[in-house]
């Protein structure tokens, strides 16, 4: 049966100031100036003693009706004319006081008036009182009841009236919300554990952080995806991009040529038929005819105009050569590469993905990186606005890149028709998934390779290859569903298997590029599927050599100053905790001479002037290599030559070293400079090579960031070499500062992350949420769950109890989990049950003082509901507690998304919120003192999803008896 550990709570009660913005809105809060209304003698409603025969008072939005009460402002009655009666009304309450308006209502034409010449008086809250379980006991049919008594608990004060003593309210809570239980699942299928398999075989299927759907293998997607060392995040509306700074970025503009830029082979700092900084008047002939007739377009910004002039001025035509990034093209990612963007509507973007400048009125977070930093919402928001959602608001974004499992049951809900993909294969057995929403029909063909076919992971592969075997699926795959084929001949070896190869007989489907699956011949044994959408995040650790430039054309428009400013501003931030970081000038003669013009020596260059260590979240002095670092910088001035080869050379040969003594970690250089190779072996072509070898020989990355001068073509080849696409390039006439640091948080990117987003609620079971740490050396470690972020030592929480979304390790956790390269994090969120439709009821026991008598006043709830699940309230009454049983239940709500989504109830409103028990029961049962209320809990028709009800309100009054 479902978690019964509800309880009851006054509603004044300040123990859970987490909840306190969502109950006011549910409830209807009184935290208004009253008082002024009062002076004022403006009517107000409150809560009556009297009136035995009418109605209770329906709650106002402003909370000045008492909650059930006896009366209301004008409503009450009948009445005798010139009658009066106590009224009572709560202004407000702050650190448990309450503020009352005592006063008097008279009868004037039948029906009592507002509650008018009082006094205002004070008086505690009261306390929280606790529910106290009964007993738990079956129905008749065995579906499963929980009887709740609250006799002894009693209610509190009402919440849109507490000052009125007759009105009280039963105010339900349950710590995770109620649902019902699942059965243990019995999926059909079983799948292998990557945890069996050789690290470079998973490395292969999984190319994190990914980029497209092909990167993703193994029955999993590419969310948030990367996108290389494009100007913008893919994910967001912007600027065209160039083709070559991301592999899905080429194909989409492939596909559409108008999202792209044409790539510029120039010496500007970028083409000049696209808006930017102020150019060079040096870099082209026709950009100095345009600098002398409009002096800014050089000394400003280069905008429109200067575009056009340059068009005018030169025999080059721009035509084609631009392109805006637009939400078609954003589309695409999905459309063309298969992978899933985040989107945040009404802003533009997601304000997790640099981009386009963002409307302040469009996201809280977004308004206040504004205020901090305007150009973010009148510019562009590049990746220092998105570095500010986290220092500026607290808030966080999701790992960019991440390969995430597809679970059981879990569909596409853009995928129309079918999409297939394969899990990981054991013991011989091929699992074939189908996460679209329509069924896969038998008979769809599988192929498998040798390993290294040259044929992984193509849509269509080479089928006359010699060495493939085919199988076929032998039953339909219902969407969510995946079955076993055993019948494609597996051995021991390594094979590359593919579903529906594009081809004769292909199936149409949604997508083809993650359709591949890798197989280790041996011991990988089958197990019932997994529902965690993070199953391994192995710790890889990624270390950097930067290689810094100090060559005299640096002390340019204080470049060196600006430049140096960022480093020091990136190795200061927090965000850049758990980095390694080696830092290294040239040409230089400390730490060892030789790294210079004339000797050339790449051993020299070899050696970091601050060896590698690692950033932590602590400031400097306290974070040694911060401190190490800045000293360092600070030591330094610009005054030399520009030695490339040798300087490149050194920063590779120390990554290869380092990359083949720790495959377990990453290895990258960033060479910096503002200028051309003038010394030792000046041939770009050579230079270039030294990237492409480390980078093929030892997975070794280099990324070129090239300041105002730079050579622009050798740059964006080091680049295209090293494995990262295209150089980063920086201006005079911008922000060096901030253009630098937004290309070294680039970078960076997104380390592991201890936090983990979660499925939506009925693809997996919040109860059986495990997080396991299985460290590069010893025993796993089961980290323990607690309650919330305060509660933290070592452990991990749920962002909400009652509705989780995320996952967050505690500090003192996160750090031992990145301090261990090589270590790796398993969830286990366990698999939700098959839910059947489960009913629990409560007793309540209204209790009034002598002289008056109960009346039950009204229902308010909040609930979720997924798909087609539904929750029935009804009640039934009775004198006696034993006198239930012989009670009809009356049909109170019906809690649902559709044909009206009646999901949550407010004693607030609007109408018909909250629910009428007064009416709803009639007389005599609306005025007996217990009250049984039924909760039936229906699942989704395919019993995969259950409903939750997060909390539920009942009130009563106490009127004169007559």
């Amino acid at each position: 049966m479902a978690d019964a550990a509800a309880r009851s709570t006054r509603t004044l009660s300040r123990k859970r100031a987490d909840d306190a913005d969502a109950r006011r809105v549910r409830r209807g809060g009184l935290a208004l100036a009253l008082l002024f209304f009062v002076t004022a003698a403006v009517a107000v409603a409150c809560g009556s003693i009297g009136d035995p025969l009418g109605p209770p008072g329906k709650p106002q939005p402003t909370g000045s009706g008492g909650s059930g009460g006896g009366g209301g402002s004008g409503g009450g009655g009948p009445c005798t004319d010139g009658e009066i009666r106590d009224c009572h009304v709560t202004l407000g309450e702050h650190d448990g006081i309450l503020s009352c308006f005592d006063g008097v209502e008279h009868c004037a034409g039948g029906v009592w008036g507002p509650c008018i010449d009082g006094t205002v008086s004070s008086k505690p809250a009261p306390p929280s009182p606790a529910l106290n379980l009964e007993n738990v006991r079956p129905e008749d049919d065995g579906t499963p009841i929980i009887v709740l008594n609250h006799a002894d608990a009693g209610a509190g004060p009402c919440a849109n009236n507490p000052c009125d003593p007759s009105c009280q309210v039963f105010d339900e809570d349950p710590d995770s919300g109620l649902k019902p239980d699942g059965t243990v699942p019995s999926f059909g299928w079983e799948s292998g554990n990557l945890g069996d398999f050789p690290g470079g075989l998973v490395n292969k299927g999984l190319k994190e952080p990914c980029a497209q759907a092909s990167d993703c293998q193994f029955n999993m997607h590419c969310s948030s995806p990367a996108s290389g060392t494009c100007s913008h995040s893919k994910c967001a509306v912007g600027l065209g991009l160039y083709p070559d700074c991301d592999p899905c970025v080429k194909s989409i503009c492939t596909a559409d040529p108008a999202c792209c830029l044409v790539p510029y082979g120039g010496t500007c700092a970028h083409d000049p038929c696209i808006e930017g900084v102020g150019l060079k008047t040096s870099c082209s002939s026709c950009v100095k005819k345009v600098c002398d007739q409009k002096a800014s377009c050089c000394t400003g910004t280069w905008d429109a105009s200067c575009v056009k002039s340059f068009e005018s001025f030169c025999p080059k035509s721009c035509t084609g050569v631009t392109g805006d990034w637009t939400q078609s093209c954003v589309d695409k990612v999905y459309s063309v590469c298969g992978s899933q963007c985040q989107s945040d509507p009404p802003c533009a973007h997601d304000k997790c993905y640099a981009g386009s400048a963002l409307a302040p009125a469009c996201d809280s977070c977004v308004a206040k990186v504004c205020q901090q930093s305007p150009y973010c919402c009148s510019s562009k928001w590049d990746n220092l606005c998105v570095e500010k959602v986290k220092t500026t608001c607290g808030e966080s974004c999701p790992v960019k890149g991440d390969c995430v499992p597809w679970l059981p049951n879990e569909k596409d809900p853009k995928c129309a028709g079918v999409d297939l993909s394969l899990g990981v294969p054991c013991n011989g057995s091929v699992p074939v998934c189908n996460h679209g929403n329509a069924v896969a029909p038998a008979g769809i063909k599988i192929i498998h390779f040798p390993a290294n076919s040259n044929q992984y992971p193509k849509c269509e592969p080479d089928q006359a290859h010699p060495g493939m075997l085919t199988c076929t699926t032998n039953k339909p795959i219902p969407p969510g569903q995946c079955i076993n084929v055993t019948t494609c001949g597996l051995d021991n070896g390594n094979r590359e298997i593919m579903v529906n190869p594009l081809g004769a007989g292909q199936q149409a489907e949604c997508f083809c590029q993650n359709n591949w699956t890798l197989y280790s011949g041996g011991g990988n044994s089958c197990a019932p599927p997994s529902c965690s959408s993070v199953t391994s995040r192995t710790i890889r650790k990624v270390n950097m050599f930067v290689q810094f430039d100090r060559s005299g054309s640096m002390t340019t428009n204080d470049r060196w100053g600006k430049a140096t400013g960022a480093l020091k501003a990136f190795f200061s931030d927090p965000s850049s905790g758990g980095l390694g970081v080696a830092l290294r000038f040239w040409e230089h003669y400390k730490p060892k001479a030789g790294c210079d013009d004339t000797n050339c020596s790449t051993d020299a260059c070899a050696e970091p002037l601050v060896p590698l260590s690692t950033l932590t979240t602590q400031a400097a002095p306290t974070d040694t290599h911060e401190k190490a670092l800045i000293d360092a910088i600070n030591s330094v001035t610009p005054a030399a030559d520009t030695p490339m080869y040798p300087a490149l050379a050194g920063a590779l040969k120390w990554a290869e070293t380092n990359q083949k003594l720790k495959p377990k970690e990453q290895y990258i250089v960033v060479l910096v400079t503002d200028g051309y190779p003038n010394s030792c072996n000046t041939d770009p072509a050579a230079i270039a090579k030294l990237a492409e070898d480390a980078y093929t020989n030892s997975g070794v990355l280099t990324y070129a960031i090239g300041i105002q001068d730079a050579n622009v073509a050798l740059m964006n080849n080091i680049a295209s070499k090293g494995g990262t696409s295209t150089a980063f390039f920086i201006s005079d006439q911008g922000d060096v500062q901030q253009q630098l640091l937004d290309a070294m948080l680039q970078i960076k990117g997104d380390t592991v992350a201890c936090e983990f987003d979660l499925p939506n609620q009925g693809l997996f079971d919040p109860g059986n949420a495990k997080v396991v740490f299985v460290p590069s050396a010893g025993a796993s470690t089961t980290f323990p769950k607690v309650a919330s972020a305060a509660s933290c030592g070592s452990g991990w929480y749920f962002d909400n109890a009652a509705n989780p979304t995320k996952i967050y390790l505690c500090p003192s956790t996160c750090q031992t989990v990145l301090g261990d390269t090589g270590a790796r994090i398993d969830v286990d969120l366990g698999c939700p049950g098959a839910y059947e439709p489960s009913t629990y009821t409560h007793v309540y026991q209204a209790t009034c003082p002598a002289g008056t008598k109960v009346q039950w006043g009204y229902l308010a709830y909040n609930t979720v509901t997924p798909g087609n699940a539904s929750v029935i309230f009804s009640a039934r009454t009775a004198t006696t507690n034993a006198g239930l049983a012989a009670a009809s239940y009356t049909s109170l709500a019906t809690a649902q998304v559709s044909p009206a989504d009646t999901q949550i109830c407010n004693m607030s409103g609007p109408a018909p919120c909250p629910v009428d028990l007064y009416g709803k029961l009639s007389l005599p049962a609306a005025q007996q003192e217990f009250l049984q209320l039924s909760i039936t809990m229906n699942p989704t028709s395919d019993k995969a999803a259950a409903p939750v009800v997060k909390s539920w309100d009942l009130t009563y009054s106490c009127p004169p008896s007559e």
